[in-house]
């Protein structure tokens, strides 16, 4: 079979994505196909995605691993994929992987459905988005990943617990498959609009009040302070209540009647920022 992909590759240059279902390859076959894919992404003519579902019975090697993921994204496409699901991968898979992703290569979404990870392993994989702007999506689904684990990505891409926090978190990549929905996080094809969006969830949940947190932004400089009205103007703190769910889960905060009502804003919850900040430019220890 591996020579075959081999042949293929060298010849069709039409076949951009390629997919093996229930194929068991040895380390010799992957070396092969990845070797050809290499060459083809050397030139115009890449691949754009590479599937190879249930094609390991006892996990990917370390060295066949690496070289899969190597060779994936050695070409110059600006979007790539890679499914590895079912290949009983674990923690060995996990650490390669998230090794990989730190380096932040060119892999623009990645599925790892139906193996081993657990919530170990989903706190390695979470750690590694820190540094990487690259990945849009990563699906986890029916692995061994339960509440610590999605907590873990929860916090890798949303942290709460200061402003500063919350911008410097993930943006980019969106996380499906968990027992609980958390893809709503970076859901859209903005990282900009992404992290605005949290940053306003912070700013009008964690308020007392009103629908600002002014105590939030101290410490912020004031020249900095229009551009939260410009992010108002532009609708960015329009968001939905799965992301108020997902603020107050994590700030272990009880909804009351508050929350409600800044869901029940819909499309007016900038407008409703916007009146909040100006009207709280009066407080002078904000640009203290």
């Amino acid at each position: 079979m591996a020579e075959f992909v081999e042949k293929v590759l060298q010849t069709n240059y039409l076949i951009s994505n390629l997919g093996f279902d229930t194929i068991n390859f040895t380390g010799e076959d992957m070396k092969t196909v990845c070797g050809a894919m290499k060459s083809r992404n050397v030139g115009d003519h890449f691949i754009k995605s590479l599937e190879l579902s249930n094609c390991f019975e006892d996990g990917i090697g370390t060295h066949t691993l690496k070289t899969i993921l190597a060779s994936t994204t050695s070409g110059i496409a600006k979007e790539v994929g890679l499914q590895l699901n079912d290949n009983g991968m674990s923690s060995r898979e996990a650490a390669v992987i998230a090794s990989f992703l730190n380096s932040n290569p060119s892999l623009s979404y990645l599925r790892s459905d139906d193996n081993q990870f657990n919530n170990v392993d989903a706190a390695v994989l979470a750690s590694s988005l820190s540094s990487n702007t690259h990945l849009r999506h990563i699906s986890v689904e029916n692995n061994e990943i339960h509440e610590n684990g999605r907590l873990a990505f929860l916090r890798a891409i949303f942290d709460v617990s200061s402003l500063h926090a919350c911008a410097a978190s993930n943006h980019y990549c969106s996380v499906d498959g968990l027992e609980r929905d958390i893809s709503i996080l970076n859901s859209h094809k903005s990282d900009s609009v992404n992290k605005w969006r949290k940053i306003f969830a912070m700013l009008a949940l964690s308020s007392e009040d009103s629908f600002i947190n002014t105590a939030l932004l101290q410490g912020v400089p004031a020249q900095l302070i229009p551009m939260i009205l410009v992010k108002c103007n532009q609708g960015f703190a329009n968001s939905s209540k799965d992301l108020t769910d997902i603020y107050l889960e994590l700030t272990n905060t009880t909804r009351c009647q508050k929350h409600d009502v800044w869901d029940s804003l819909g499309e007016r919850k900038s407008l409703n920022c916007m009146y909040n900040l100006m009207k709280s430019w009066v407080v002078p220890s904000i640009f203290v």
